[in-house]
């Protein structure tokens, strides 16, 4: 996969979206735009060609697993990659998401989230993508006393 440039739109299904705060900031570093679903229902209604260019479906969301989802996407917008993402690691699973076309499987951190700089690594693999602002981080001011 080559870098995910400026104004991409990312799609995660996930049943605690709260997750992925650092995935929040580096979009907004590099400018990509993240639609957060927290069903499966709300995906295969959200899966339309050209509506994203990069999907992290969690394996296990509550009324369908992840890959019947991923095999759903698949169908609908052929070539886009599709990250599959556990809660935990299990090596079955990992199997599992590479064996059925899955551009990267990603395990959550012991803290619940995404580890990021693998996630970075990944979706900056050619290096073309350039940060929207200067500083890595928003600047917050605070209130003169």
């Amino acid at each position: 996969m080559s870098s995910l440039p400026s104004q991409s739109q990312i799609v995660v299904t996930d049943p605690r979206p709260n997750d992925y705060r650092g995935l929040t900031r580096l979009a907004g570093e590099y400018g990509w735009h993240i639609h957060f679903l927290t069903c499966g229902r709300a995906a295969i209604q959200f899966a339309r060609p050209r509506a994203a260019d990069l999907w992290m479906i969690n394996i296990r969301l509550l009324e369908m697993s992840g890959f019947d989802l991923l095999d759903i996407v698949r169908g609908r917008v052929p070539g886009v990659p599709v990250f599959l993402v556990a809660d935990r690691y299990d090596s079955e699973e990992e199997r599992r998401a590479c064996g059925c076309g899955a551009a990267l499987y990603l395990c959550k951190d012991a803290d619940r989230s995404i580890d990021c700089q693998q996630l970075l690594q990944f979706l900056l693999a050619d290096d073309r993508v350039e940060r929207v602002n200067e500083v890595p981080y928003p600047i917050i001011s605070q209130a003169e006393d």
